[in-house]
């Protein structure tokens, strides 16, 4: 037997407890009814015998006797089956009162959440019916919010879980004093909270609450003795105008949330239609990306790297491409996201890793002048305790070798400043491979990390070089870049590079290796290998350089001067 719970739920009756069922009922009687014949009939006997003993048969005394000791008897057990009956009942009372205490008991636990005592998703989930319901009443309006803070994780790993509920207790408290005394904050799960703001009326009021509620989270936190800062986003729908249904609520301010947090931290999004359209299209495409490297859809196209000095191809970068069918090459910039966050990127950063070695060994078989392909490593794919083995098991099955290997990360996996970090990177470096930084400068300011780890070369992102030389500031960051390159021993790379003036302005700092399309667009292997090959040098200075254009109607690259 199951008794259901209030989140829906159930839970078992122990098979100790009683059951009256009517077989047990049928059961007692049969057993009282023999009882009573049992008792009359041995009653009768015994009156027989003592009348025989006697030498004298009274048959009425007899019978008067027998009927007397049966009713006697008869009485004594029904008043024992009476008490018998009162004890079951007693009990059977008790073990019910119990069962209705556990079910309030189960009932308080469902709809509050344990650590901070505020309303649950199932107490929460009846509050917004019953605003939903007043508004289809009076036609009033309410603005539903989900808060996401940030860094919970940071918190526990480095201070302990107890700093992270203390850390979410604050936030519930925090919380609460800048609500009204009808409104409803509840805890989702995790590091997610939901507001209820009934007559919140239009974008400004809700907005307006909305930021007052990140300034109140973002204040520093003391934790043991340690003061931390966090930052939170905020996505808010409202009714009726984006929703009527409690679960379209939920999903909408969800989607908000999520696009809040891709912007940035300590935003606020509210949402649009065009989200739910965004959301379905990045479900749609990590589905078609599960399958795409068993169907064979992707490709690593490659771009190469230009010496100046004398016009020869340094090396290239692994890009990688997807065929997608009935969408035609979908930009890296449209799935490589999805990718990160449904963490397919380990599989698909394995296979790149793989094809790019397989082709740098077969081109550099045959070159007088070997050639090293730099391959993307995302942050997901590089924190597998395995990363290091994956690359000693994809250099041996490929046959490539640990120089024509270039590991390109990013610089927010070196600023964690973490052991195991330091730790993997010395191990890549011990086998020979070269470790390079890829758009350097577009993250935090914190340069410490150029000597800490075994870091070769910086790539300058083009977001720098687009505009050089005349954006002034851009000018000055990128002769800034190469200045501490050239301290430390690094080699540079500049990205982007597609103009003439672009070229001269960075041989004349210190920068002669160049990628861009002014000397090369992206193309599949087949197409590169015949131009290494062929050894063909572009030559940079005064005069414009040549200009590789890739036809992907062709297979073939056309050299233009």
């Amino acid at each position: 037997m199951a008794v259901r719970q209030a989140d829906g739920g159930t839970y078992a009756i122990p098979a100790s407890w009683p059951r009256d069922a009517p077989d047990v009922r049928r059961l007692r009687l049969l057993a009282l009814a023999g009882g009573s014949a049992l008792v009359i009939l041995c009653a009768l006997v015994l009156c027989l015998l003592h009348a025989g003993h006697r030498g004298n048969l009274d048959w009425n005394a007899a019978l008067a006797m027998s009927l007397l000791s049966a009713g006697l008897t008869g009485t004594l057990a029904m008043g024992a089956y009476a008490f018998g009956l009162r004890t079951l009942f007693i009990r059977q009372k008790s073990l019910e009162d119990d069962l209705r205490r556990r079910d309030a008991a189960y009932r308080e636990q469902a709809s509050y959440d344990e650590l901070t005592g505020l309303p649950a998703r199932t107490l929460l989930t009846d509050r917004v019916r019953l605003a939903i319901a007043e508004g289809a009443r009076t036609d009033n309006q309410f603005a539903f919010m989900i808060v996401g803070m940030d860094h919970l994780k940071e918190v526990n790993d480095s201070l302990g879980h107890g700093a992270g509920d203390a850390l979410l207790c604050e936030a519930a408290v925090r919380l609460q004093l800048q609500m009204r005394p009808f409104d409803t904050v509840a805890r989702l799960g995790g590091d997610e909270f939901a507001v209820l703001l009934p007559g919140a009326r239009g974008l400004d009021n809700a907005g307006l609450v909305a930021h007052k509620l990140i300034d109140a989270l973002t204040a520093p936190y003391l934790l043991d003795g340690h003061e931390v800062i966090v930052s939170a986003c905020i996505g808010v729908a409202l009714y009726p105008d984006d929703a009527v249904a409690i679960d379209e609520l939920f999903r909408f301010a969800g989607s908000a949330l999520y696009h809040a947090k891709r912007e940035g931290r300590n935003n606020v999004r509210f949402y649009v239609t065009e989200l739910t359209a965004r959301s379905s299209e990045r479900l749609e495409m990590a589905a078609a990306l599960h399958k795409a490297v068993r169907c064979g859809e992707l490709e690593v196209y490659y771009q190469p790297q230009i010496d100046l000095r004398d016009g020869t191809i340094a090396g290239v970068e692994a890009l990688l491409r997807w065929h997608r069918p009935g969408h035609g090459m979908v930009a890296p910039d449209k799935f490589i996201p999805v990718a990160e966050e449904s963490g397919q990127i380990v599989e698909i950063g394995e296979w790149v890793l793989d094809a790019a070695c397989r082709t740098a060994a077969a081109w550099n078989r045959t070159l007088e002048r070997p050639v090293a392909v730099s391959v993307n490593v995302s942050t997901r794919q590089f924190m597998r305790h395995d990363f290091v083995a994956t690359v000693e098991r994809v250099l041996a099955g490929s046959g490539c070798r640990p120089a024509w290997l270039k590991l390109e990360i990013t610089e927010s996996l070196l600023l964690e400043d973490n052991e195991e970090v330091a730790r993997m990177l010395g191990r890549l470096h011990a086998l020979g491979l070269v470790i390079s930084i890829d758009d350097f400068g577009t993250g935090y300011s914190a340069l410490g990390y150029l000597y800490r780890f075994p870091v070769s070369q910086i790539k300058i992102d083009r977001s720098f070089v687009s505009d050089i030389p005349q954006d002034v500031n851009k000018s000055e960051l990128v002769k800034a870049i190469l200045s501490i390159a050239a301290a430390l021993r690094l080699q540079v790379i500049a990205e982007g590079v597609e103009t003439q003036d672009q070229v001269d302005y960075l041989l004349a700092h210190g920068c002669w290796c160049v990628q861009g399309y002014l000397f090369g667009a992206p193309m599949p292997a087949a197409a590169l290998a015949p131009i290494l090959h062929a050894g063909c040098r572009m030559t940079a200075g005064s005069s414009a350089p040549a200009i590789m254009e890739f036809r992907h109607s062709e297979t073939t690259m056309v050299i233009k001067a």
